[in-house]
């Protein structure tokens, strides 16, 4: 394996390459010395506030951490903080200055490189370029539109970095005029209010009445396919859901896209572990490909958060320490931008980085009654049972639904997301109690009827308006739950 730590070149004498006063030991030291440093993380493992109510935990905490802060402590002393390693889409693919187009790909497995006609370079630190200066009518010599084959070892490939494709076909996309945003991304927060997403293809974007959160489904990496839809298209979308109120957020599937870069340089362990179809997240510039992914879709398209799916962390820290990574970058880069993991069976996966978690803003979850965790995101597949449903929308920040379901949707505008209340929950023959507001929530995950009496006085049910119950006095009430079924009582 011809694999080399680009992480360890940059720190000793490669061509082309300079560390500038802001990258040496000494800066990188005084940083993490820091009163801002300081305000951002937390070091000591004993004062980490999972590790305080929760010490049990301190051994997976300590070990993640202490190679999260060896990563970072890399990451600063190479290129200055994560939102500048984040930015290799300005230094890799195909760069278009007043002078000409520079392209540049990391290959370090290639014996040769060339894109179209023209051959590439190595700096023997496993990057290969090539600068193709404009011609003599000041004109570049590569036109907006045009196909652009990378041919590595003889394979034809398209460059990872692309940003534009057409089908399987990288190609040149350098428009004389550019869409501009109006609108601004998402300046609040959402949990407030709970968050309701409905996911859209990309092809696809509106606004849907009850939600308030837009999921793109996955791209592989940056690439657009204009097949689907142009950039500017693709933008202008998005500035309309941003100024009806709407946010936008990605899926990014890891298992996608390790299949899609598996073999890229005609061998299994360019980004992947060998022997094994799972992304290399031990890997400089692997860890600098997917973070870039993140800012290049926050900064060009205002993607205001993502959605992480198919990467499990139970036994690679490294990919723990990835999605550390990917946290801090979106929540440095969006002070209110929205990260989510799918179900783990992992700590503090929703704690911030500083209180010893992964920084997540919501978990994707299974409906399932137990589940009463703040910061907690239900998916719901048209499978589940109106109790289950009743139960996530009591309990979690929300729900995720493939179809539009109106009447859940008239249930929820009623209950207006139930803003600022903490949910009581208690569990009485059976019988799960959620009190939230004033709402009660009466929720039976049994296969039986159940009866219950409620020291309460009854308004209305809100989703059963024909139920009727029995007063036994003044201030208490009896009636029936159905079977895996559930009530709103206002």
């Amino acid at each position: 394996m011809n694999y080399i730590d680009q992480g360890t070149a940059l720190s000793r004498k490669v061509p082309n390459r300079k560390l500038s006063k802001k990258n040496s030991l000494f800066y990188q030291q005084s940083v993490f010395e820091n009163e801002e440093f300081m305000q951002k993380y937390e070091k000591n493992v004993d004062q980490l506030q999972t590790v305080i109510e929760e010490p049990e935990l301190k051994e997976v905490i300590q070990n993640r951490n202490e190679k999260f802060f060896q990563v970072l402590e890399q990451i600063i002393k190479v290129e200055s903080s994560i939102k500048e390693f984040a930015k290799g889409y300005q230094k890799y693919g195909f760069i278009v200055s007043d002078t000409g187009i520079t392209y540049r790909e990391w290959a370090p497995n290639a014996k040769e490189l060339k894109l179209n006609e023209y051959g590439c370079t190595t700096d023997n630190g496993g990057n290969w370029e090539v600068f193709i200066p404009k011609d003599d009518d000041d004109n570049h010599q590569i036109q907006h539109g045009s196909k652009l084959i990378t041919y590595c070892n003889e394979l034809e490939r398209a460059s990872v970095w692309s940003s534009v494709k057409m089908g399987e076909q990288a190609i040149f996309w350098n428009p004389d005029n550019r869409y501009e945003f109006q609108a601004q991304q998402m300046q609040q927060k959402q949990q407030s209010k709970g968050l309701k997403v409905i996911k859209q293809k990309i092809t696809e974007l509106q606004g849907v009445n009850g939600y308030n959160t837009i999921m793109i489904t996955q791209q592989l990496l940056m690439q657009l396919d204009v097949n689907l839809i142009t950039p500017d298209d693709l933008k202008r979308n998005i500035d309309v859901l941003h100024q009806k109120g709407f946010s936008v957020i990605m899926e990014i599937d890891h298992e996608l896209i390790g299949k899609y870069l598996n073999n890229w340089d005609g061998t299994g362990y360019q980004y992947l572990r060998e022997e094994i179809e799972q992304l290399d997240y031990g890997k400089w510039e692997v860890l600098r490909l997917l973070l870039s992914n993140i800012s290049f879709w926050i900064s060009e398209y205002q993607i205001d958060g993502f959605k992480f799916s198919n990467i499990d962390v139970s036994d690679d820290i490294d990919a723990t320490v990835y999605l550390m990574l990917a946290n801090d970058l979106i929540h440095d880069l969006l002070p209110n931008g929205i990260s989510i993991i799918q179900d783990l069976d992992y700590p503090a996966l929703c704690r911030t980085i500083k209180e010893g978690g992964l920084g997540f803003d919501f978990r994707l979850s299974k409906l399932q009654h137990k589940q009463l965790l703040p910061k907690t995101l239900f998916e719901n597949t048209g499978v589940y049972t109106q109790a289950q449903i009743l139960n996530a929308l009591a309990i979690g920040s929300g729900l995720i639904q493939e179809v539009q379901d109106d009447q859940f949707l008239l249930i929820e505008q009623q209950c207006g997301w139930l803003e600022n209340e903490v949910a009581e929950v208690n569990e009485v023959d059976s019988v799960l109690q959620i009190k939230r507001g004033k709402f009660t929530f009466l929720i039976n995950h049994t296969n039986e009827n159940r009866e219950t009496v409620l020291n309460l006085q009854i308004t209305k049910i809100l989703n059963k308006q024909e139920l009727k119950w029995e007063q036994l006095d003044e201030n208490t009430i009896k009636l029936i739950v159905e079977s895996e079924q559930g009530l709103i009582i206002e």
